[in-house]
């Protein structure tokens, strides 16, 4: 692989000390970051490097990591609009999902991929149709924790049982992307869709194989209606009962919370990930990220799929995480622009178990690197970067975006990727498959 430097005005290193380095050089090779600081205490000679990088008013930032997202979901974007969560999954997205081929989903994942890359996402994690998204990735290899499904309180319910029999397979589809850019993730739905005994194996299957568990959980009135009425708790108490809340759940979502569901998850260091995007358009609610932030909770960022948010741009999620909570709890000064580009960086790598590899600009760490056109109109005066980058910066403002090394985006291309084929057969089926519905 080639050894590649990167020159810049300024890096956000997102590590323990929040460092941003003025002048400043990242160096990396096989996938590897081997040094990070100014320019010019560059430990090698240019004639080391087989790619230079230059970039004079450039921000190099962690890669953003998306930490719940459908992403062949884009299939449906604009079509399921303007209703509440249990009939737009009723009425509309559970009858396209009944129509959707391989090819269909293939070409969704591909778009997702593109749309993902554009924006300055570097690693996603996906509740979505397993196949399909290994077989995307071996085109455009992201960074991805890959969620197995699970829920038995539909008809044919006992096809995903067999699931737990075929782990090895799943193993075995996540290794063949290969450079461990795929992680696996267990995906019991949802409460009002799993059994008590789904949930319980789930939890057996996690420890034993040391898996992240991700789910849906408290994201509506309804959920909660439903958990209330069927076992008296909430849906967090319902899920500490039962024993499945560790720190490697990734609750997605976590919009209708009580004090003590807060102090449960705090208790058991789950993972919590803040849509608020979809669950605006959704009308869902918005999560109490204050709160959650407040007690030391773990709290990351996800787009959701493009069906309900119909967008994968977490730059837009991190203005939204805090201008929402602005505007609920009428305090100017929490959560703020950092703690808010944290959640879309270190926050999400703690919560996939990858922040010894991800989520910060450090030695020995992964080389999923973002550079950002400082020179943008957007992005100046230069007086408060990072506020700059979450209120102020759009998928516009990228100029590359590099996964385990590699150059994915530059300057609006795909190098080696066919964009115009991806996006031509991308459109013809998402329409094709649209038309069907009233």
């Amino acid at each position: 692989m080639e050894k590649t430097l990167i020159e810049v005005k300024y890096a956000i290193t997102c590590n323990r000390n929040f460092d941003i380095i003025k002048n400043a050089a990242i160096a990396f090779e096989n996938g590897k970051i081997t040094y990070v600081g100014q320019i010019k205490n560059i430990p090698y000679s240019r004639s080391y490097f087989d790619n230079i990088i230059l970039e004079e008013y450039g921000i190099a930032i962690p890669g953003l990591i998306n930490c719940h997202t459908h992403a062949a979901m884009n299939l449906f974007r604009g079509a399921c609009d303007d209703l509440p969560l249990k009939l737009w999954l009723e009425k509309k997205i559970w009858p396209l999902e009944s129509k959707l081929t391989s090819e269909d989903l293939f070409y969704g994942n591909l778009s997702s991929f593109l749309e993902m890359l554009s924006s300055g996402t570097t690693t996603f994690v996906d509740f979505y149709y397993f196949n399909e998204l290994i077989d995307a990735l071996k085109v455009i290899p992201l960074r991805a924790v890959a969620t197995i499904a699970f829920l038995d309180q539909v008809p044919d319910g006992e096809i995903y049982w067999r699931r737990f029999k075929e782990l090895q397979k799943y193993f075995d589809m996540a290794n063949s992307i290969g450079d461990e850019l795929v992680k696996i993730a267990l995906g019991p739905h949802a409460i009002y869709t799993c059994s008590k005994e789904l949930l319980e194996k789930i939890m057996d299957v996690s420890e034993k194989h040391n898996l992240l568990v991700h789910m849906h959980v408290s994201e509506t009135l309804d959920e909660v209606h439903f958990t209330k009425e069927k076992f008296g708790l909430t849906p967090i108490e319902y899920l500490d009962k039962i024993g499945i809340l560790n720190e490697k759940m990734i609750a997605a979502h976590c919009v209708h919370l009580k004090d003590k569901d807060i102090n449960i998850l705090q208790k058991k260091k789950v993972n919590c990930v803040h849509n608020p995007s979809s669950n605006l358009k959704l009308a869902d609610g918005v999560m109490p990220l204050s709160e959650l932030l407040k007690a030391g909770i773990n709290v990351c960022l996800g787009t959701d799929g493009a069906a309900s948010s119909n967008s994968l741009n977490l730059f837009n999620e991190m203005r939204t995480a805090v201008l929402l909570q602005r505007g609920v709890n009428l305090d100017p000064k929490f959560p703020n622009a950092k703690d808010a580009f944290l959640m879309a960086t270190a926050n999400g790598a703690r919560a996939l178990g990858l922040d010894n590899h991800i989520g910060s600009i450090e030695e020995n760490k992964k080389a999923d690197i973002v550079i950002i056109d400082g020179k943008s109109p957007r992005l100046w005066p230069e007086y408060d970067i990072i506020s700059n980058i979450v209120y102020s910066c759009t998928p516009a403002d990228i100029l590359f975006t590099i996964v385990n090394g590699k150059i994915l985006y530059e300057k609006g291309k795909f190098p080696n990727i066919d964009i115009e084929n991806i996006m031509g057969e991308f459109n013809k089926k998402a329409l094709k498959l649209l038309n069907t519905i009233n």
